[in-house]
């Protein structure tokens, strides 16, 4: 990550200080490419997000814009200016000036784009207005007596007959990654991709392990994924299913112990007891011994079939779906990392093979697109002898 300071000039006396320090979370952006799916498309697309951090150093600035572009290598393949009033929308932020020593997130940054230049990095400029004791002053005496501004673009301008202006630029790596691992689809009978590998998916307000985590549901006969009122666990054709190792590898992380709750049911914070692994659920995350793992989220209580240290091999039964840790109802939350801890390490793309799609079976690895309907393997096939793939 490489961050500057580019101030401008301005009549106000110069400080050598920069006024602003731009993060990203993650600093390293690792991009999902969709080159192939189970249907036809109009040609491969990218996808990445990130959270991006501002903070005011030396003094309060007003947040004027922010400029994001993408490169592959010393190409410009996309540009996007962000004006105030968009950041405002964004964030939810009425007022963009940022006191100095405190900072503002602009959370969720996502693109998703064509795939025929891959992107290697991204840079995001933000400029800002420098805002002085006077600025302050009369800000606090508009507000006091009701001055407020017409419209938008008029608190955008405020001060720039006389601020000074400033900026600093932020320079991503991006990493286009393929999974390693083949992962064999975990499930068996058909199920519905909830979430995953799109901008509606809600994973992405956690951009740093589950950007791209997926969900799944079972169909029933109905073609519904619970019937009745859905009100009661038993409802759901997603419960109690068995789940079953996508590959070979070792048991790196094992919780079992959280309830199972009604659906629609928020859970007691106490639950956590601090560990923020415990959002996801009873889970089990398995090192495949090539720098990834796979995590088995919200599973049912007590389902665990392994502990922590086993050696496992593909097709082995890990557990049951549950409702366990912030879920809304029963289904299996699916992610790859770079390790075993959720909100430490950094989640990567995942493909699966073996399951089948839209009349046709796939062996080979392939992207799972959201609200996709996939049938995995038979039962007798769950099984595999192979050990680590």
């Amino acid at each position: 990550m490489t961050t500057h300071q580019a101030p401008t000039p301005s009549t106000e006396q110069a400080t050598d200080q920069p006024r602003l320090l731009v993060e990203s979370r993650p600093a390293r952006l690792i991009a999902a490419r969709y080159d192939r799916l189970p249907f036809p498309t109009m040609g491969p697309q990218q996808e990445l997000v990130f959270d991006l951090g501002i903070t005011a150093l030396h003094g309060a600035i007003e947040l004027s814009g922010i400029v994001i572009k993408g490169y592959n290598e010393h190409q410009m393949v996309f540009e996007q200016r962000w004006p105030g009033r968009m950041i405002r929308q964004r964030t939810g932020e009425a007022d963009l000036q940022i006191p100095a020593g405190t900072g503002l997130a602009v959370r969720g940054m996502h693109f998703m784009l064509h795939g025929y230049e891959p992107l290697t990095m991204v840079e995001v400029t933000v400029v800002g207005k420098v805002v002085t004791a006077a600025d302050a002053e009369e800000d606090m005496h508009d507000h006091e007596h009701g001055h407020e501004p017409e419209h938008e673009h008029s608190h955008d301008h405020h001060h720039s007959n006389r601020a000074a202006t400033t900026q600093a630029v932020l320079q991503m790596p991006v990493v286009q990654y393929e999974n390693k691992t083949d992962l064999h689809f975990p499930l068996r009978g058909a199920w519905w991709a909830i979430q995953g590998s799109d901008w509606s998916d809600q994973h992405k307000q956690e951009v740093f392990s589950q950007t791209y985590a997926m969900d799944f549901v079972k169909l029933g006969p109905d073609n519904h994924f619970f019937r009745n009122q859905g009100m009661a666990l038993e409802d759901h054709y997603s419960w109690e299913q068995p789940v079953y190792a996508t590959a070979g590898g070792k048991v790196a992380y094992v919780c079992y112990d959280m309830p199972d709750l009604p659906p629609g049911t928020p859970p007691n914070p106490r639950m956590f007891r601090d560990d923020p692994r415990r959002l996801l659920g009873n889970a089990i995350a398995i090192s495949h011994a090539n720098g990834e793992f796979s995590f088995y989220g919200c599973l049912q209580q007590a389902s665990a079939q392994v502990q922590e240290g086993q050696i496992v091999r593909r097709g082995t039964l890990l557990g049951r779906v549950g409702n366990s840790g912030n879920s809304p109802g029963p289904h299996l939350h699916f992610h790859l990392m770079e390790g075993p801890n959720p909100f430490i390490d950094q989640g990567l793309p995942l493909k699966f093979s073996h399951f089948s799609a839209g009349g046709q079976t796939f062996n080979e690895p392939i992207t799972i697109p959201s609200r996709m309907i996939v049938f995995g393997a038979p039962e007798a096939e769950s099984a595999d002898t192979g050990g680590r793939a």
